[in-house]
């Protein structure tokens, strides 16, 4: 049975008792349709711009299959493009790094930061005349579709998804109180898991074991307040009214809030998976982000970063915060990392499929799964 037939065969119904059967996350059949259906067609992260802290930072990264570069030029400004030479498709780069341009390894032709061609050595053969104008214009990178939302690069490689304001826009509403462009990025580290990337967004989105695997970070008693948020088809998450002032101090001194934040607003948490591969976690005093990439049916690499909310936050004055806080939250996430390669094997087991969804608990994870199911399902 192919596993074309196999997804139609899942009943929705099912799905939100059960969640997804097993086999959806160990199928690479399955795995390959979600490059299109999913990454390639939909909004999906690939890192963070104060990644690129200086013009000439590249960051090459692979997403939907496709290989892509983000690129800060000379004049400061994030561009996206594929990382193939206009030539003969040859990959210009292939680790993070800083160049005043992009040179191809394969036969040197030449490109500036904002993608355009600058040169090819011996275009015209015996005559050495350097590339004309004209024969330069149509053969710059070729820029891929992308928009910069709370320091998160999303970008849409078919080019044909809904308008990315429009996408986003009801988490753009529901976080309106917070100056998101004040956020300073404090850490940014990068993981890799032995687990297929669907788990890794369900795991971020089940509140339920954050007290049990994270003692450290929260009380049972606090997650008991924990409110379900759904907000659009590709949009859920989670809320804690008092989840800031509930939990452990993290840091000896409070690092500064996020400016003329509400009062209502100034102990609470909320967290969010925005389809398909983008984790985002807002605090009163602090932001984490973290990109999900998948590198095969059953591998996934993560960057978390870790944000404080002003510059003022992220001075030496608050140095020794910074550093616990990065701590802390590094630590949670590495705590994740080996329970999903644990769970990569026995959820994809058979029994798997008997599992039973909780009420109280499961909401956002079953949507999670519901988005997916659509997705994949449609033609």
């Amino acid at each position: 049975m192919t596993s074309t037939i196999q997804l139609t065969n899942i009943q929705s119904e099912t799905v939100s008792k059960r969640g997804l059967p097993g086999f959806v996350f160990a199928d690479n059949d399955i795995y390959q349709q979600e490059q299109d259906k999913i990454f390639a067609r939909g909004w999906a992260s690939i890192g963070c711009a104060q990644q690129l802290k200086k013009p000439g930072d590249i960051l090459p990264v692979t997403i939907a299959g496709v290989s892509l570069i983000a690129v800060r030029n000379k004049n400061g400004e994030v561009g996206v493009f594929h990382n193939v030479c206009r030539h003969k498709a040859a990959p210009l780069v292939d680790a993070p790094c800083n160049k005043r341009t992009l040179v191809c390894p394969y036969h040197k032709w030449s490109f500036k930061l904002d993608g355009e061609l600058m040169g090819a050595p011996r275009y015209y053969g015996r005559d050495n005349t350097p590339i004309s104008a004209q024969d330069k214009a149509d053969k710059g990178l070729i820029p891929v579709r992308f928009a910069i939302w709370w320091d998160i690069i999303f970008v849409n490689v078919s080019g044909d998804a809904q308008p990315f304001e429009d996408f986003i826009k009801p988490l753009d509403e529901l976080l309106s109180g917070y100056p998101q462009h004040d956020i300073q990025m404090i850490s940014a580290t990068d993981y890799r898991g032995d687990v297929n990337w669907k788990l890794a967004v369900d795991n971020f989105l089940d509140g339920y074991h954050v007290p049990f695997v994270h003692s450290q970070a929260c009380t049972v008693e606090s997650v008991l307040e924990q409110e379900d948020l759904f907000l659009s088809e590709d949009i859920v998450g989670l809320r804690l009214a008092n989840g800031a002032s509930d939990k452990p101090a993290k840091t000896a001194k409070q690092l500064p809030h996020f400016a003329g934040l509400p009062a209502e607003r100034q102990g609470t948490q909320q967290w969010f998976g925005i389809f398909p591969n983008t984790l985002f976690f807002v605090d009163p005093c602090w932001v984490q982000t973290i990109v999900v990439k998948p590198t095969g049916v059953t591998s996934t690499a993560e960057t978390l970063s870790v944000y404080v909310t002003s510059e003022d936050a992220a001075s030496d004055e608050y140095t020794e915060e910074q550093a616990r806080l990065s701590d802390v939250l590094n630590e949670v996430n590495q705590q994740d990392i080996e329970l999903l390669d644990k769970l990569q094997h026995t959820r994809t087991s058979k029994v798997a499929d008997q599992g039973n969804l909780v009420q109280a608990w499961d909401q956002v994870n079953m949507s999670f799964h519901q988005m997916w199911l659509r997705k994949m399902q449609c033609q």
